[in-house]
């Protein structure tokens, strides 16, 4: 019996061993993941025609920045699930403990349509695949709005990783957007003014195709793991909706049968867009392949 006990004590000592090598590799691997730097592409000379006004509508309206960064811009907590990663977005004015005083419009840039710091490594869980669509004149415009935040003193901590965190970095399940724009080619900015041209655009740069797929066909794409499925956008889902029951549905937070919309869905900013951009969104979407539910 003592020989029997002293074996499965050797085993556990084993598997606990084993179990610690591995979380150390895991450990090391996802640590080399984010500090790993890569080119840093030089900027155009000129981004294009600022417009602050412009600038404070995506961020608060059409791209959702306020979701992570606050209403001050100075960031703060917004992922605190210590299995998967404790994160807090970055404050973004020039106050004490943001990147405003040291970056250049280049820096803000990079990070915003490239998912690049300034020193060269990646942004974790910033929409920058989205953002690469902007146009000049908008990715400047959101610049100049930045630059007209008052500064907030706030410093940013590093991002912990818990171990699920850290094993979905380690084997590529979470990928860094800065990776993804690399290997892909940025659409080019609508030069028509149809309706439809620019709610693509819209659709793109308002991070839904982020969330509910390149097809729009949703699925459980984006988010933690209790984050729920995004809806399917293409024509096979909506039915008989009318561009005014998108339009409720985004700017009341209940679609035309009366289930609310989760949490989740950043309705609540969506819903400061104009009338023309969400009608514009809806054309666009009407002119989208039918897909089935699921795998974006």
């Amino acid at each position: 019996m003592k020989r029997f006990v002293r074996w499965v004590a050797f085993v556990a000592i084993g598997l606990v061993a084993l179990a610690a090598i591995g979380y150390g590799i895991l450990v090391v691997a996802s640590n080399r993941a984010l500090d790993q730097r890569v080119a840093v592409t030089p900027p155009a000379p000129v981004l294009g025609h600022a417009s602050v006004e412009r600038g404070s509508h995506i961020y608060n309206a059409i791209s959702s920045c306020v979701v992570c960064h606050g209403a001050d811009g100075g960031g703060g907590p917004f992922i605190n699930e210590p299995a998967m990663a404790v994160l807090n977005a970055p404050n973004l004015t020039r106050g004490a403990g943001g990147v405003g005083a040291a970056y250049a419009d280049a820096d803000y840039d990079r990070a915003i349509r490239r998912g690049i710091r300034a020193d060269g490594t990646r942004l974790l869980i910033m929409p920058s695949w989205a953002y690469a669509a902007f146009s000049n004149d908008d990715a400047a415009s959101v610049i100049a709005y930045l630059r007209s935040l008052a500064p907030v003193d706030r410093v940013t901590p590093r991002v912990r990783l818990g171990p699920v965190g850290r094993f979905l970095i380690a084997t590529h399940q979470l990928p860094f957007d800065a990776t993804r724009i690399e290997d892909e080619t940025a659409p080019a900015p609508p030069t028509s003014i149809t309706r439809a041209d620019y709610g693509k655009y819209l659709t793109r740069v308002g991070v839904c195709m982020t969330c509910h797929g390149t097809h729009l066909s949703g699925g459980h794409l984006a988010g933690p793991p209790e984050a729920p499925p995004a809806a399917n956008l293409t024509p096979t889902a909506f039915g008989n909706w009318t561009a005014a029951d998108f339009m409720r549905t985004l700017t009341k937070g209940k679609d035309p049968t009366g289930h609310q919309l989760d949490a989740f869905m950043p309705w609540r900013t969506i819903r400061n867009m104009t009338d023309d951009e969400l009608e514009a969104i809806f054309t666009y979407l009407q002119t989208v392949p039918k897909r089935p539910t699921g795998n974006g």
